[in-house]
């Protein structure tokens, strides 16, 4: 058997090839590359050492892959069509090989084994040698990888492992470092590198040669390996904060949408509440004047005119007046229009004194300047839902408020002198929003919308709350007057 050239699984080693025969078990080697051009020099060393020592080739490659092998083959002298002929050089279509032994994206053992064995075996018995060897190269593992098969592309390695026992071949398998790009390809790439009894790393490796320069080589390796895991456990440091943020930021947000709808539901309740009571309202006093007016008319049909019948009628109608002016001015009160915010809470006051029986003291500036409308409706609905909550829960006696502005923004103050509000349900409104009536978190939510605060503190001596709205530049000065209001007893 001729020796010419070098061993034909020796594909880095620029020394002389030992004999085929030295080889005592089949040999199985994967090459990894960057550039074709690399690849190329390569196989055809590998295909060439084998040709040029009277042994078979078998390629299966891509055609770009087996036209730039014959390509190179021919320039070292090799004479292809003769060999074709003779059965020594074999050909094939990497992916029309493949074709032809896979079966649901899985490689069928029996197929392959059939097909490769049949290919191995007429290679090898063409040129009728006694000991014949076949040096195979394919990438018919890389287009399955390629295809994002690696475990299928792992089990065909093996697959021409278990061929391997039973037909005498050197195999050379080839892999393009593309391919191994992302962190969690590592453990695939060991995989392969274990069905293979040797591995040649790319050329930026290969290319060294002096051992000085591979050690410098591996040394800068193994400190980019270092910076990589480095950076790669900061980098699950990263996202296991991103992860506990997104937790906390999805909990808070349950949360604010739990509480707007818990809101929204309160707001609806009290804007039933608010209708009942103005049906009520109509029903007690005003329908009430307007049924004795009714029966007034009758009677003055049926008999003579009744001066004290008229003069009845008469305050009836007055009180009818009356009723719906109030009613009208507690929606929304028509001073509030036409001077602001302050007149309006003055009114309001004197009227919730008169018929709560509370005494109320309001200070509050006497300047003309107008607020914005948002700001001044906001101001009234607070002033109204705290004088409500103050009558009804808190069993007062007396209440302040202040209006008053200062360093661009209005305040409003109320404070009552009653039993005040139990520490755990002021804390759990001031954490969640929740836990009170729909009066306070009305007034909180108004004074959010405006871009203002509200707050509230209580204890056994009452409860005083006060809401802070910002306002546009403003050049007029405050003045203040305190007005007294005591309610009849």
């Amino acid at each position: 058997m001729s020796t010419a050239g070098g061993p034909a699984c020796d594909v880095t080693s620029l020394a002389p090839l030992a004999p085929w025969h030295d080889y005592e078990q089949p040999a199985h080697v994967v090459q990894f590359y960057a550039e074709d051009s690399f690849l190329l020099d390569k196989l055809s060393r590998f295909a060439g050492t084998a040709l040029g020592a009277g042994d078979s080739a078998v390629v299966i490659a891509t055609k770009a892959h087996r036209d730039g092998l014959a390509q190179r083959l021919r320039a070292r002298g090799f004479d292809l069509t003769m060999a074709r002929l003779r059965g020594q050089y074999v050909a094939l279509d990497a992916a029309e090989t493949l074709s032809e032994f896979m079966v649901d994206g899985w490689p069928d053992e029996g197929r392959f084994t059939t097909l490769m064995g049949d290919v191995i075996a007429k290679v090898a018995v063409a040129h009728g040698n006694e000991q014949p060897r076949v040096a195979a190269f394919g990438e018919m593992v890389a287009l399955l990888w390629a295809e994002g098969k690696p475990e299928a592309a792992i089990r065909l390695e093996q697959l021409w492992n278990t061929l391997a026992k039973t037909r005498a071949f050197c195999l050379y398998c080839a892999y393009p470092m593309s391919g191994f790009n992302h962190e969690e390809q590592g453990k695939l790439l060991l995989k392969i590198c274990a069905e293979h009894s040797r591995v040649i790393p790319d050329e930026s490796y290969t290319e060294l040669i002096s051992e000085d320069q591979r050690l410098r080589s591996i040394a800068q390796l193994q400190q980019k390996a270092q910076a990589l895991e480095t950076e790669m456990a900061e980098r699950r440091l990263v996202e296991e904060k991103l992860r506990r943020n997104q937790a906390e930021l999805e909990s808070l947000v349950e949360q604010r949408t739990a509480a707007l709808r818990q809101l929204s539901s309160r707001l609806l309740s009290l804007q039933d509440s608010e209708r009942r009571r103005i049906a009520r309202e109509l029903h007690d006093s005003l329908g009430q004047y307007l049924v004795a007016l009714k029966l007034n008319v009758n009677l003055l049909k049926q008999a003579p005119a009744r001066a004290e019948l008229w003069s009845q009628s008469e305050e009836l109608m007055e009180q009818c007046i009356g009723e719906v002016r109030t009613l009208s001015y507690l929606l929304h009160p028509p001073t509030m229009d036409a001077v602001g915010v302050v007149s309006a809470a003055r009114w309001y006051v004197e009227g919730f004194a008169r018929r709560s029986g509370l005494k109320i003291a309001i200070d509050a500036p006497t300047d003309p300047v107008r607020l914005p409308d948002p700001v001044e409706l906001a101001l009234f609905r607070v002033l109204q839902e705290a004088l409500t909550n103050v009558h009804r829960h808190s069993g007062a006696t007396e209440a302040d408020i202040r209006i008053f502005r200062s360093s661009g923004q209005i305040t409003l103050q109320i404070k009552d002198n009653g039993r005040g509000m139990q520490p755990e349900m002021l804390h759990c409104f001031r954490e969640t929003g929740a836990g009170m009536g729909v009066g306070l978190i009305s007034m909180q939510e108004r004074a959010r919308e405006l871009g203002g605060t509200f707050q509230i503190a209580s204890d056994g001596t009452g409860t005083s709350l006060s809401v802070t709205v910002p306002l546009p530049y403003e050049t007029a000065p405050s003045q203040h007057g305190a007005t007294r209001c005591e309610g009849v007893k």
